[in-house]
């Protein structure tokens, strides 16, 4: 057990890094294409995308909650046949999902937005196909405490975006930059099956639904769920688009939205890489142990939200205009107040996390039904007051509602503190007094150090982080252990 929680330590460490590289990637990807776009066309892209991203959701069935919760017990009882069995089986759930997805896709977004051009939605239908085939293969390695490879997935997509989708709209407008999408999606592929290929077993290529059954009832609560998370998520546009007919404001807030999602998807990654070895401690009775796992988890993950959301509140205003252009200045407003939410994030996906390892998807399900009538309800009459800001004072709105909802239901299956959680964002407030000295971007990122400093000298001298944590983090991560080689037994 103490192997497993150091390859869960080190992936997370991986995992890290990569949230890096992808933030660097978004940085570039926000210099170069919004600004080529211009807000128009861009705002045509990111309504066009984000559709997509629905659909996208749509075609997976639960397949990452149903890897993370039933592949570490393949491989806890030795079954390797029988994984290969369950993952073939998996994977042509998602090939004919992905078919069909697609040309609903097609079919509707034909029909709603007859003003923009069919071969967009052609290009964007294939995209959703060839990226449901390929997801199968890379949650199969967050089910084997892989979280690195997991999400070297997302990182070959995003990195290559960048490229594909510049020369594609250099190229050809939309038209190229939504055929460079569906590029980038076919080599993403590629690299899974390369990768995955000893774990299929192409006689159990076939939908064999009384197989299945067991465990796509599993990931049919969180179907549901992720896809009204995927409606909450991307609803801001739409419901912009709709009652604040602008595309300008639709860019203004998809790009700050796109700038969310990139820094705070790592919360969720970060806690998916610890499914496979909570799911192991439950299986194994180590209660106690998973207790104190989920209370060191919630602790980190603040202080990482804290520290993040004072970078925009103290560096925003200066690095938007400088990285985005002056045309998109609105949108560090917008940042300000999606990055608050960071610090309910943390509570939304450690309670989600906890749903799969104690197989509770219906509590899951109806929270994110709770977040999705928040939305709707606040949605129209703040984004009709105030555009894109006030969509997202609607995301922070429904948000919180979702975060306090879902972990009161948890915390009735096990009960878990929330003391470190509200200390972490305390020992932080006392620098807000930092905004009375802001002033040129120099002055400010010197405003910006002094509080990392000072937050980090609070955190050590009042032990809320000892040394001796830090220590063993390193440790597990350095550790020369070999990872479970169990592929090859």
């Amino acid at each position: 057990m103490i192997n497993e929680a150091q390859i869960t330590i080190r992936n997370a460490g991986f995992l890290l890094a990569q949230r890096g590289f992808h933030i660097l990637g978004s940085l570039l990807f926000a210099v170069m294409v919004p600004r080529l776009m211009g807000p128009n066309d861009y705002g045509r892209y990111i309504l066009i995308t984000s559709l997509s991203f629905w659909f996208i959701v749509l075609s997976d069935l639960g397949f990452t909650q149903i890897m993370g919760r039933y592949t570490p017990l393949f491989i806890l009882q030795g079954e390797k046949k029988e994984l290969q069995k369950f993952f073939t089986n998996i994977l042509a759930v998602s090939l004919v999902s992905g078919a069909i997805v697609g040309c609903l896709y097609l079919l509707l977004t034909s029909l709603c937005l007859p003003d923009l051009d069919l071969f967009l939605f052609i290009a964007m239908a294939a995209t959703i196909f060839v990226r449901a085939t390929a997801h199968p293969f890379f949650t199969l390695f967050l089910g084997l405490n892989q979280a690195a490879l997991w999400g070297m997935g997302e990182i070959f997509r995003h990195g290559l975006t960048i490229v594909t989708v510049l020369i594609g709209f250099y190229l050809s407008g939309l038209q190229g930059a939504c055929l460079g999408l569906f590029l980038t999606e076919l080599v993403v592929l590629s690299i899974g099956i390369g990768w995955g290929k000893s774990y299929l077993s192409w006689k159990d290529l076939r939908l064999d639904l009384s197989y299945l059954f067991p465990y796509l009832r599993f990931g049919f609560m969180f179907f549901v769920f992720n896809l009204l998370a995927a409606a909450f998520q991307r609803s801001g546009e739409i419901l912009i688009r709709f009652f604040y007919p602008d595309y300008a404001q639709v860019a203004y807030y998809g790009l700050a939205y796109d700038v969310f999602h990139t820094v705070s998807v790592f919360i969720p990654q970060l806690t998916w890489a610890f499914a496979p070895f909570m799911v192991t401690l439950l299986a194994q009775g180590e209660t106690k142990t998973l207790k104190q796992w989920i209370e060191q988890l919630i602790k980190w993950l603040t202080v990482g939200g804290v520290i993040v959301f004072f970078s925009v509140l103290l560096l925003g205003n200066d690095l938007v205009p400088l990285v985005l252009g002056a045309a998109y200045q609105p949108v560090a407003t917008n940042l300000l107040t999606l990055f608050i939410t960071l610090w309910v994030q943390v509570l939304v996906n450690v309670a989600t996390l906890l749903t799969v390892v104690y197989n509770r998807p219906k509590i899951a399900m109806m929270a994110a039904g709770v977040r999705l009538v928040a939305m709707l309800v606040f949605g129209p009459f703040l984004i009709a007051k105030w555009g894109s800001w006030g969509g997202c004072l609607a995301v922070l709105a429904a948000s919180v509602i979702f975060s306090g909802y879902l972990t009161w239901r948890m915390q009735g299956i096990v009960s878990y503190s929330l003391q470190k959680w509200a200390l972490a964002i305390a020992l932080g407030l006392p620098f807000l007094s930092l905004l009375w000295w802001q002033s040129s971007w120099i002055v400010n990122v010197g405003l910006y150090s002094i509080f990392l400093i000072g937050y980090c000298t609070l955190l050590l001298l009042l032990r809320f982080i000892k040394p001796s944590e830090m220590v063993a983090v390193w440790r597990a991560f350095r550790s020369k252990t070999e990872m479970m080689n169990w592929s090859k037994s």
